[in-house]
């Protein structure tokens, strides 16, 4: 019985909010400003002539324009490669990195990698999921966005040649 209780008052500290951000990422964009890496990767990002780092094109900086919005955000964008782009998250200098990643990322031991969103044919002719690259721990910012992912129609925006 001793041991029930003791359990019992132990579990009473747990009311904490989960999940959570240790950061606090999500309260910290929220109403001011989501910094996203993006990587060229047409048609999921494009950062080409005809777009601007500043304002790349693409399904995935849609999703991510779209995403801000609805937390009242803008978005400051990042334009580089991968291993940058993962650098600079692991470091807490982005909060989101986009580029066309799919779950088989080599990237998943260096970033938290959400939900797939999204499924094309990969170069391979099989078929990839994509997801994108949040800041290991930071749950309830992955949480927030995945919500919003899972909310959107996007497998009907992925060109029809690439769909599986």
């Amino acid at each position: 019985m001793l041991v029930v209780c003791g359990l019992a008052l132990g579990l009473v500290g747990c009311g904490g909010h989960y999940p959570a951000d240790p950061d606090g990422t999500l309260n910290r964009i929220s109403g001011t400003t989501l910094r996203a890496g993006v990587s060229h990767q047409p048609p999921w990002t494009d950062t080409a002539a005809e777009h601007s780092p500043d304002e790349p094109g693409g399904i995935e900086a849609q999703l991510i324009e779209d995403y801000a919005e609805s937390i009242d955000a803008e978005v400051e964008w990042h334009a580089g490669g991968e291993e940058q782009l993962i650098k600079l998250l692991s470091e807490r200098e982005l909060d989101v990195v986009i580029g066309g990643l799919t779950d088989q990322s080599p990237w998943s031991s260096d970033a938290g990698l959400t939900t797939s969103y999204a499924e094309s044919l990969g170069v391979d002719g099989k078929t990839a999921k994509h997801v994108m690259a949040v800041q290991m721990g930071e749950n309830a910012f992955m949480t927030s966005l995945e919500r919003f992912l899972l909310d959107q129609d996007i497998d009907q925006q992925v060109p029809e040649e690439m769909r599986p």
